[in-house]
């Protein structure tokens, strides 16, 4: 069993949090890890709007920020690789600590909306603990237990759950499709050809656990 959870955290130093609150018709997400940059330390963060001058004053108004740069853009949403300064806070290394996977982070009111899953309710309570002590506003709007296991339940990899997380949100399963595999490819940093394999194995995989009755072969 896995615990699948959705929290609401506010706090005015949570990364990108200023820039949250200083677009607040715009909506931002998180692209999945696997999109980090791991020589720079940078995130990719997603902006549904195409007011990309907003979105770069904001940016560069925001003191959890130190650098930013366009990577990709598109009618309505623009996606940015992101550099933290140092007076960024953050919850993700707890949850992480936790044994607990982000599967999605947006913007949420003033602060952030995190789906996550955790393997017990004990993990929960200790990040419960953790955002009192450094003074982050922490609201558990629903927890439910799941039979997906640590990787959904499936037999999936981390990397497959990410491409098919990060398709999802970029629009590349909308009609009319919002995204292509190139622009996936930039975002998650690998190639065209991996992407492609990766949604291919994954899509294949939830067909063949969540659609096919074993027990009529």
């Amino acid at each position: 069993m896995t615990l699948s959870t959705k929290v609401h955290v506010e706090h005015p130093d949570l990364a990108l949090v200023p820039t949250i609150r200083s677009l607040p018709d715009v909506e931002i997400g998180v692209v999945p890890d696997a999109g980090t940059d791991p020589d720079h330390d940078a995130h990719l963060f997603w902006f549904e709007t195409a007011d990309i001058d907003a979105i770069e004053s904001a940016l560069a108004e925001d003191h959890t920020v130190d650098d930013f740069a366009p990577i990709s853009t598109s009618e309505s949403r623009q996606t940015y690789r992101i550099t933290y300064s140092e007076r960024a806070k953050l919850i993700s290394p707890a949850i992480i600590e936790l044994q607990g996977l982000i599967i999605e982070s947006r913007s949420h009111a003033k602060g952030w909306l995190l789906h996550s899953w955790f393997p017990d309710h004990s993990k929960l309570d200790q990040l419960n603990e953790y955002a009192s002590e450094a003074g982050i506003r922490l609201d558990v709007l629903e927890v439910y237990q799941s039979t997906m296991g640590s990787r959904a339940g499936l037999d999936l990899t981390e990397s497959q759950i990410t491409a098919l997380v990060s398709a999802y949100e970029h629009g590349y399963y909308d009609e009319p499709r919002q995204t292509d595999l190139a622009e996936l490819g930039s975002v998650l940093s690998i190639s065209e050809t991996a992407v492609s394999g990766r949604l291919r194995r994954a899509s294949g995989r939830l067909i063949a656990e969540t659609l096919i009755d074993t027990d009529e072969q």
